[in-house]
C-alpha cells in the first residue's frame, strides 16, 4: 500500500467518521425534539392528571354535600311524617269530640224542649187555676154579701 492509497483510505474514512458524526448529530437532534415533545406532553398529562385530581375531589366534595342533603330531607320528611300523623290523631280526636257535642247539644235540644213544653203546660195549669180561684172567690163574695145580706142589722 502506498502512501497514497493510505491517504485516500484515511480520507475516505474521515468522510465516513464525518458523515457518521452528522447522522449521529442530526439523530440526537431528532432524538432531542421527540425528548422535547415527550417532555411537554408530560407536563400536559401531569397537568390534566392534577385537573382531573381537582374535578375529583370537587366531586366528592359534592357528593358528601349532596348525602348530607339527601339525609337532611329524610330526616325533615320522617319528622313531617310524624307530624302530620300527629295531626291526623289530633284531628280524630277532635272529630270524635265534636260528634260527642253534638250529640249531647242534641240531647239538650230535647231536653229543652221537653222543659219548655212542660213549663207552657204549667203556666196554662197555673192560668186555670188562678181562674178557677177567681170564680171562687167571686162566688165566695157574693155567697158573703148574701149572707150579710140575710143576716138581721144588729
Amino acid at each position: 500500500m502506498n502512501g497514497r492509497a493510505l491517504t485516500l483510505m484515511n480520507a475516505a474514512g474521515c468522510a465516513v467518521l464525518g458523515l457518521l458524526l452528522i447522522l449521529q448529530w442530526h439523530k440526537e437532534r431528532r432524538l432531542d425534539g421527540r425528548i422535547q415533545e415527550l417532555k411537554v406532553s408530560l407536563v400536559a398529562a401531569r397537568d390534566q392528571h392534577a385537573a382531573a385530581r381537582e374535578r375529583a375531589e370537587v366531586l366528592e366534595r359534592e357528593q358528601a354535600m349532596l348525602k348530607e342533603s339527601i339525609e337532611s330531607l329524610q330526616q325533615a320528611a320522617a319528622h313531617s311524617g310524624k307530624l302530620l300523623a300527629e295531626r291526623d290523631s289530633q284531628n280524630a280526636e277532635l272529630e270524635i269530640e265534636v260528634a260527642t257535642l253534638e250529640s249531647q247539644l242534641a240531647i239538650l235540644d230535647e231536653q229543652l224542649t221537653t222543659w219548655r213544653r212542660a213549663v207552657t203546660q204549667r203556666d196554662e195549669r197555673i192560668r186555670a187555676l188562678t181562674a178557677d180561684l177567681a170564680s171562687a172567690r167571686r162566688r165566695l163574695e157574693e155567697a158573703i154579701a148574701k149572707l150579710k145580706g140575710a143576716a138581721p142589722p144588729r
